[in-house]
């Protein structure tokens, strides 16, 4: 199983793109993501899969946060090297 950490840009900054961080854990959990976790309100997010098709994460990722928490983002998103 692979660890992924999903960097979102522009979540709480500046009072802009509020989003709780309890929300965004569970809009990864709903997508069978393990070892969920976010750091600060950062709206970094670590997590693990075994998915290890990068694009299928990005679209999987971006669908959920804009159906579940109404919000398009911009972000990038890196795997763990082993």
């Amino acid at each position: 199983m692979s660890i992924y950490i999903a960097f979102l840009r522009g979540i709480n900054v500046g009072g802009k793109n509020k989003i709780e961080m309890a929300r965004l854990k569970k809009c990864f959990e709903s997508l069978g993501y393990e070892n969920v976790s976010t750091y600060i309100n950062s709206g970094n997010v670590l997590f693990q899969t075994k998915e290890s098709d990068g694009k299928k994460l990005v679209t999987e990722i971006e669908k959920a946060i804009e159906k579940k928490l109404n919000w398009r983002l911009r972000w990038c998103c890196g795997k763990e090297k082993t």
